[in-house]
């Protein structure tokens, strides 16, 4: 059975433009899918709707075979959130927050703080168990929030931008966290514009833009969607291409054979272009899937640029 299941989600705000249009998506137990995409392109709209914080326009929500639109209210014990903007409260410490996080959940003082203990434990955070945590790093707290969300023990966790503002360090421990959630059993569905994090973490990959799922698959199945197996960077005012390419301002992206990739490079610079030359990333195939052949285009995916 699969965690969570969703058929033609539309919503739309003003009755004249989807935020979604007919979005399907399906997660199964242990997995992690990552709705991948520039910003506005209906990410945050779909976790809102998938739990159950927000009602679709039409379309259907399942979470472990329940309808999670009419029946709210009974898979909400099922699912735990972290948005976007979550924000533990600094003063108290980091085992007091994950403790009392529980408790809102319903459950026991005993298992609550059992749970703690655990989560403490498995996310490295025992270090900072007294630690108020306005004393903590970023990527510290964010893993507070994670350890949450594991000793909940849900079955559906939903990440929103789990490290938006974080440097790459503090990056890669909550992504440690995550992977410790799919091992717990969880299914993940996180939303992000790094496709680096897409990239690492996903089992499966939904790329969304202006409310529609225009790919879907596993990131190496993705990145064959693109082609040729490297790229050509190089800027320019003005530059026709036969090659498969996105133009980003005055940057382009050449698709290419490795074969040809030095010798277009040589007759690149010999036109007087800056050219750079590499394999091709998975940053690359989205950018290519969302924009195209089109001339002109702002595909905002997101890297550690």
């Amino acid at each position: 059975m699969s965690v969570l299941t969703a058929r033609g989600i539309y919503k739309t705000y003003d009755g004249r433009r989807w935020a979604l249009n007919g979005v399907d998506l399906e997660i199964g137990k242990a997995r992690i899918a990552t709705l991948l995409g520039p910003n506005g392109a209906g990410k945050t709209t779909f976790v809102r709707i998938a739990s159950t914080e927000l009602l679709p326009t039409k379309g259907e929500v399942e979470i472990l075979g329940v309808d999670a639109v009419r029946y709210p209210s009974r898979v909400r014990p099922l699912i735990s959130i972290i948005p976007q903007e979550a924000r533990p409260i600094n003063f108290i410490t980091a085992w007091e927050a994950i403790y009392s996080y529980l408790l809102l959940k319903g459950f026991s003082r005993g298992d609550a703080k059992r749970m703690a203990e655990w989560a403490m434990e498995r996310l490295s955070l025992e270090p900072y168990r007294r630690t108020q945590l306005f004393n903590l790093s970023g990527g510290l707290k964010r893993r507070v929030l994670v350890a949450m969300a594991l000793a909940s023990n849900a079955s559906l966790i939903f990440l929103d931008e789990p490290t938006v503002g974080l440097d790459i360090i503090s990056r890669r421990s909550v992504w440690d966290a995550l992977a410790e959630l799919r091992r717990s059993g969880a299914a993940i569905l996180l939303t992000t514009h790094y496709v680096e994090e897409a990239e690492l973490l996903s089992d499966e990959v939904f790329i969304i833009d202006s409310g529609t799922i225009i790919r879907r698959g596993s990131p190496k199945d993705l990145l064959s969607l693109a082609p040729g197996d490297a790229v050509v960077e190089a800027y320019g005012d003005s530059l026709e291409l036969d090659e498969p390419h996105v133009r980003l301002g005055n940057r382009y992206i050449i698709y290419v054979d490795s074969a040809v990739a030095g010798s277009l490079s040589t007759e690149l610079i010999g036109r007087g272009m800056t050219v750079t030359a590499r394999r091709k990333t998975l940053e690359d195939a989205v950018i290519y899937l969302l924009g195209g052949w089109r001339e002109e285009g702002e595909a905002e995916v997101g890297s550690d640029e």
